[in-house]
């Protein structure tokens, strides 16, 4: 009996390890977001943003979505680049040249923007859920932004914080 309970830990823990080479997931994510470029996202951005401007709210929240998540992929592929340096040890980082890091810096700063964009089309979404009287979708993509902003942007911080306390009718 021992020895199946083995068989079957052993064959848990090996289907649940991941394969270094499996790039479904990764694919997957392309195809459902579609593989984001410089000119597509400023397209999307100008898209988004007019409708929002022009208070067409349903076609808003959902040019929003879509650039949020294209945002999203843009920043965990620019990241990706990033990867070796991050993946490395205390030790390998803090020995590693700093001529080497600096110009992976504008990479950084790069994927750090694309997610402070995303993160305000989160919070634009939102407010387009807040105008079509759809709460629920307003608070949850208002708890999701407050989720994923850094505390350096205290405007986005409060602007969110104040549209969910709204809804939920905290003073």
């Amino acid at each position: 009996m021992q020895y199946l309970l083995t068989i079957l830990m052993a064959s848990l823990i090996f289907t649940q390890s991941e394969d270094p080479f499996d790039i479904s997931s990764t694919l997957e994510k392309i195809e459902e977001f579609g593989l984001p470029t410089l000119e597509s996202l400023d397209a999307l951005e100008i898209k988004a943003k007019g409708l929002y401007a022009d208070e067409k709210w349903i076609e808003a929240s959902g040019a929003l979505q879509q650039y949020a998540k294209q945002l999203n992929t843009m920043a965990n592929l620019v990241r990706s680049g990033l990867d070796p340096y991050y993946d490395a040890s205390y030790d390998d980082r803090k020995e590693f040249p700093y001529e080497k890091i600096k110009p992976l810096i504008p990479y950084e700063t790069l994927s750090n923007d694309y997610v402070k964009k995303r993160n305000i089309a989160y919070v634009m979404e939102a407010q387009c859920y807040v105008k079509l009287g759809e709460t629920p979708k307003a608070a949850a993509m208002f708890q999701k932004a407050l989720g994923l902003i850094n505390i350096d942007n205290a405007d986005l911080w409060e602007e969110s914080r104040l549209g969910l306390y709204n809804i939920i009718g905290v003073k």
